[in-house]
Protein backbone atom coordinates (compact mmCIF):
# COMPACT_ATOMS: atom_id res chain seq x y z
CA UNK A 1 0.00 0.00 0.00
CA UNK A 2 2.79 2.42 0.92
CA UNK A 3 4.54 1.77 -2.40
CA UNK A 4 1.33 2.43 -4.29
CA UNK A 5 0.75 5.74 -2.50
CA UNK A 6 4.35 6.82 -3.10
CA UNK A 7 3.96 5.96 -6.78
CA UNK A 8 0.80 8.05 -7.02
CA UNK A 9 2.55 10.92 -5.29
CA UNK A 10 5.63 10.65 -7.49
CA UNK A 11 3.58 10.84 -10.68
CA UNK A 12 1.80 14.00 -9.49
CA UNK A 13 3.63 17.29 -10.11
CA UNK A 14 4.33 19.44 -7.08
CA UNK A 15 1.47 21.92 -6.83
CA UNK A 16 2.14 25.63 -6.70
CA UNK A 17 -0.78 25.98 -4.33
CA UNK A 18 -1.40 23.87 -1.24
CA UNK A 19 -3.62 20.86 -1.82
CA UNK A 20 -6.98 20.61 -0.14
CA UNK A 21 -9.19 17.54 -0.08
CA UNK A 22 -12.94 18.10 0.00
CA UNK A 23 -14.45 15.14 1.82
CA UNK A 24 -17.99 13.89 1.34
CA UNK A 25 -20.65 15.72 3.32
CA UNK A 26 -22.37 13.83 6.08
CA UNK A 27 -26.13 14.17 6.48
CA UNK A 28 -28.05 14.42 9.70
CA UNK A 29 -31.52 13.03 10.47
CA UNK A 30 -34.14 14.13 7.97
CA UNK A 31 -31.60 14.93 5.25
CA UNK A 32 -32.04 13.08 1.97
CA UNK A 33 -28.76 11.49 0.91
CA UNK A 34 -29.47 12.58 -2.67
CA UNK A 35 -29.13 16.21 -1.59
CA UNK A 36 -25.56 15.81 -0.39
CA UNK A 37 -23.82 15.05 -3.69
CA UNK A 38 -24.89 18.24 -5.54
CA UNK A 39 -24.02 20.36 -2.50
CA UNK A 40 -20.57 18.86 -1.98
CA UNK A 41 -19.90 19.25 -5.72
CA UNK A 42 -20.83 22.93 -5.42
CA UNK A 43 -18.52 23.28 -2.41
CA UNK A 44 -15.59 21.78 -4.31
CA UNK A 45 -16.32 24.05 -7.27
CA UNK A 46 -16.40 27.11 -5.00
CA UNK A 47 -13.08 26.21 -3.36
CA UNK A 48 -11.54 25.71 -6.80
CA UNK A 49 -12.94 28.99 -8.11
CA UNK A 50 -11.39 30.95 -5.23
CA UNK A 51 -7.96 29.85 -6.45
CA UNK A 52 -6.16 29.45 -3.12
CA UNK A 53 -5.92 25.65 -3.25
CA UNK A 54 -5.37 22.77 -5.61
CA UNK A 55 -8.57 20.86 -4.93
CA UNK A 56 -8.90 17.10 -4.73
CA UNK A 57 -12.35 15.64 -4.05
CA UNK A 58 -13.17 12.45 -2.25
CA UNK A 59 -14.45 11.13 -5.57
CA UNK A 60 -11.02 11.79 -7.07
CA UNK A 61 -9.45 9.72 -4.32
CA UNK A 62 -11.89 6.87 -4.85
CA UNK A 63 -11.05 6.95 -8.53
CA UNK A 64 -7.34 6.62 -7.76
CA UNK A 65 -7.90 3.79 -5.38
CA UNK A 66 -11.19 1.91 -4.88
CA UNK A 67 -12.76 2.43 -1.48
CA UNK A 68 -12.94 -1.25 -0.67
CA UNK A 69 -9.27 -1.55 -1.61
CA UNK A 70 -8.47 1.27 0.79
CA UNK A 71 -10.25 -0.50 3.64
CA UNK A 72 -8.58 -3.82 2.96
CA UNK A 73 -5.05 -2.48 2.68
CA UNK A 74 -5.16 0.27 5.26
CA UNK A 75 -7.62 -1.18 7.75
CA UNK A 76 -9.54 2.07 8.35
CA UNK A 77 -13.00 3.53 8.20
CA UNK A 78 -14.25 5.45 5.17
CA UNK A 79 -13.58 8.95 6.55
CA UNK A 80 -10.23 8.20 8.21
CA UNK A 81 -9.10 6.19 5.19
CA UNK A 82 -9.78 9.10 2.87
CA UNK A 83 -7.95 11.47 5.22
CA UNK A 84 -4.89 9.21 5.39
CA UNK A 85 -4.83 8.85 1.62
CA UNK A 86 -5.13 12.61 1.28
CA UNK A 87 -2.09 13.04 3.49
CA UNK A 88 -0.13 10.53 1.48
CA UNK A 89 -0.94 12.48 -1.68
CA UNK A 90 0.47 15.66 -0.22
CA UNK A 91 -2.82 17.32 0.67
CA UNK A 92 -2.11 19.39 3.73
CA UNK A 93 -5.65 20.66 4.19
CA UNK A 94 -8.86 18.64 4.51
CA UNK A 95 -12.31 20.20 4.28
CA UNK A 96 -15.14 18.26 5.88
CA UNK A 97 -18.72 19.20 6.52
CA UNK A 98 -22.23 18.20 7.46
CA UNK A 99 -25.76 19.15 6.49
CA UNK A 100 -28.44 18.85 9.15
CA UNK A 101 -32.07 19.86 9.48
CA UNK A 102 -33.29 21.35 12.73
CA UNK A 103 -37.06 21.62 12.43
CA UNK A 104 -37.66 24.07 9.59
CA UNK A 105 -34.06 25.30 9.68
CA UNK A 106 -31.15 23.89 7.69
CA UNK A 107 -27.60 24.02 9.01
CA UNK A 108 -24.41 23.67 6.97
CA UNK A 109 -21.19 23.20 8.91
CA UNK A 110 -17.80 23.27 7.18
CA UNK A 111 -14.39 22.83 8.80
CA UNK A 112 -10.89 22.84 7.32
CA UNK A 113 -8.15 20.92 9.12
CA UNK A 114 -4.42 21.56 8.75
CA UNK A 115 -3.07 18.00 8.90
CA UNK A 116 0.51 19.13 9.47
CA UNK A 117 -0.32 21.26 12.49
CA UNK A 118 -3.20 19.08 13.63
CA UNK A 119 -5.49 22.05 14.15
CA UNK A 120 -8.44 23.63 12.36
CA UNK A 121 -7.83 26.50 9.95
CA UNK A 122 -11.38 27.77 9.91
CA UNK A 123 -14.96 26.83 10.63
CA UNK A 124 -18.28 27.99 9.21
CA UNK A 125 -21.75 27.36 10.60
CA UNK A 126 -24.61 28.73 8.49
CA UNK A 127 -28.35 28.52 9.13
CA UNK A 128 -31.07 29.16 6.56
CA UNK A 129 -34.58 28.20 5.59
CA UNK A 130 -33.55 25.74 2.86
CA UNK A 131 -30.58 23.83 1.50
CA UNK A 132 -30.80 25.87 -1.70
CA UNK A 133 -30.45 29.10 0.27
CA UNK A 134 -27.34 27.67 1.93
CA UNK A 135 -25.95 26.73 -1.49
CA UNK A 136 -26.39 30.28 -2.72
CA UNK A 137 -24.25 31.52 0.18
CA UNK A 138 -21.44 29.00 -0.31
CA UNK A 139 -18.92 31.70 -1.23
CA UNK A 140 -19.06 33.10 2.30
CA UNK A 141 -19.21 29.68 3.95
CA UNK A 142 -16.16 28.42 2.06
CA UNK A 143 -14.22 31.61 2.81
CA UNK A 144 -14.93 31.26 6.53
CA UNK A 145 -14.16 27.53 6.58
CA UNK A 146 -10.86 27.83 4.68
CA UNK A 147 -9.66 30.98 6.45
CA UNK A 148 -9.45 32.88 3.17
CA UNK A 149 -10.67 36.44 2.46
CA UNK A 150 -14.38 36.94 2.10
CA UNK A 151 -15.61 37.44 -1.46
CA UNK A 152 -16.18 41.03 -2.54
CA UNK A 153 -19.68 42.31 -1.78
CA UNK A 154 -22.19 42.08 -4.62
CA UNK A 155 -22.45 45.10 -6.88
CA UNK A 156 -25.02 47.71 -5.86
CA UNK A 157 -25.19 49.29 -9.31
CA UNK A 158 -28.37 47.53 -10.44
CA UNK A 159 -30.40 47.96 -7.21
CA UNK A 160 -29.24 51.57 -6.83
CA UNK A 161 -30.24 52.28 -10.43
CA UNK A 162 -33.64 50.72 -9.79
CA UNK A 163 -34.13 52.83 -6.66
CA UNK A 164 -33.14 56.04 -8.43
CA UNK A 165 -35.33 55.28 -11.44
CA UNK A 166 -38.19 54.38 -9.13
CA UNK A 167 -37.79 57.63 -7.22
CA UNK A 168 -37.74 59.70 -10.42
CA UNK A 169 -40.78 57.89 -11.83
CA UNK A 170 -42.69 58.30 -8.56
CA UNK A 171 -41.82 61.99 -8.33
CA UNK A 172 -42.88 62.51 -11.94
CA UNK A 173 -46.15 60.65 -11.35
CA UNK A 174 -46.96 62.72 -8.27
CA UNK A 175 -46.11 66.00 -10.01
CA UNK A 176 -48.00 65.09 -13.18
CA UNK A 177 -50.92 63.91 -11.10
CA UNK A 178 -50.96 67.22 -9.23
CA UNK A 179 -51.07 69.12 -12.52
CA UNK A 180 -53.86 66.82 -13.69
CA UNK A 181 -55.95 67.45 -10.58
CA UNK A 182 -55.54 71.24 -10.90
CA UNK A 183 -56.50 71.24 -14.56
CA UNK A 184 -59.41 68.90 -13.89
CA UNK A 185 -60.74 71.27 -11.25
CA UNK A 186 -60.46 74.14 -13.71
CA UNK A 187 -62.31 72.14 -16.36
CA UNK A 188 -65.10 71.27 -13.94
CA UNK A 189 -65.46 74.94 -13.06
CA UNK A 190 -65.67 75.94 -16.72
CA UNK A 191 -68.23 73.24 -17.47
CA UNK A 192 -70.33 74.38 -14.54
CA UNK A 193 -70.15 77.97 -15.84
CA UNK A 194 -71.05 76.77 -19.35
CA UNK A 195 -74.15 75.01 -18.09
CA UNK A 196 -75.24 78.20 -16.41
CA UNK A 197 -74.78 80.22 -19.63
CA UNK A 198 -77.15 79.32 -22.52
CA UNK A 199 -75.73 79.03 -26.02
CA UNK A 200 -72.07 78.41 -25.06
CA UNK A 201 -71.56 75.58 -27.58
CA UNK A 202 -67.91 76.33 -28.36
CA UNK A 203 -66.94 76.13 -24.71
CA UNK A 204 -68.58 72.69 -24.34
CA UNK A 205 -66.80 71.33 -27.44
CA UNK A 206 -63.45 72.54 -26.19
CA UNK A 207 -64.23 71.02 -22.80
CA UNK A 208 -64.78 67.60 -24.32
CA UNK A 209 -61.38 67.72 -26.08
CA UNK A 210 -59.67 68.86 -22.89
CA UNK A 211 -61.42 66.13 -20.92
CA UNK A 212 -59.96 63.51 -23.24
CA UNK A 213 -56.53 65.07 -22.87
CA UNK A 214 -56.86 65.03 -19.09
CA UNK A 215 -57.82 61.34 -19.16
CA UNK A 216 -54.60 60.56 -21.03
CA UNK A 217 -52.67 62.71 -18.55
CA UNK A 218 -54.27 60.81 -15.69
CA UNK A 219 -53.24 57.46 -17.16
CA UNK A 220 -49.67 58.70 -17.61
CA UNK A 221 -49.51 59.88 -13.99
CA UNK A 222 -50.91 56.59 -12.66
CA UNK A 223 -48.55 54.57 -14.87
CA UNK A 224 -45.56 56.56 -13.63
CA UNK A 225 -46.60 56.02 -10.02
CA UNK A 226 -47.05 52.27 -10.48
CA UNK A 227 -43.75 51.96 -12.33
CA UNK A 228 -41.98 54.05 -9.69
CA UNK A 229 -43.27 51.92 -6.83
CA UNK A 230 -42.40 48.72 -8.72
CA UNK A 231 -38.87 49.86 -9.48
CA UNK A 232 -38.37 50.96 -5.89
CA UNK A 233 -39.54 47.61 -4.50
CA UNK A 234 -37.29 45.77 -6.97
CA UNK A 235 -34.35 47.93 -5.88
CA UNK A 236 -34.96 47.16 -2.21
CA UNK A 237 -35.36 43.41 -2.84
CA UNK A 238 -32.16 43.19 -4.90
CA UNK A 239 -30.07 45.36 -2.60
CA UNK A 240 -27.27 43.14 -1.17
CA UNK A 241 -26.33 43.15 2.48
CA UNK A 242 -23.43 45.20 3.69
CA UNK A 243 -20.06 43.47 3.42
CA UNK A 244 -17.77 43.62 6.40
CA UNK A 245 -14.07 44.31 6.21
CA UNK A 246 -12.03 41.41 7.50
CA UNK A 247 -8.43 40.28 7.80
CA UNK A 248 -7.94 36.59 7.06
CA UNK A 249 -5.22 33.97 7.37
CA UNK A 250 -4.54 32.30 4.03
CA UNK A 251 -2.89 28.83 4.16
CA UNK A 252 0.34 28.38 2.19
CA UNK A 253 3.15 25.85 2.01
CA UNK A 254 5.20 27.95 4.42
CA UNK A 255 2.35 28.30 6.90
CA UNK A 256 -0.16 31.13 6.65
CA UNK A 257 -0.31 34.57 5.09
CA UNK A 258 -2.28 37.56 6.33
CA UNK A 259 -4.62 39.02 3.71
CA UNK A 260 -7.36 41.62 3.90
CA UNK A 261 -10.80 41.73 2.34
CA UNK A 262 -12.34 45.21 2.28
Amino acid sequence: MTALLLALLATSPAPERPRLVVLDLTGGPGVDVGMLQPLQTAIAAEVTARGFFEVVTAEDLRTLLGLERQRQLMGCTESSCTTELAGALGARFVLSGSLTKLGATWQLTLTTLDTQRGQPVGRSVRLDTSAEALRQRLAISVAEATGTPLPPPPSRVVPTTLLVAGGVATAFGLAWGGVHLAQEQQLIARLEAARMTPGVVGTLAEARVESQRLNVQKLVALGALVAGVGLGVAGVLTMPGDGASRVSLVPSHEGVLVMGSF
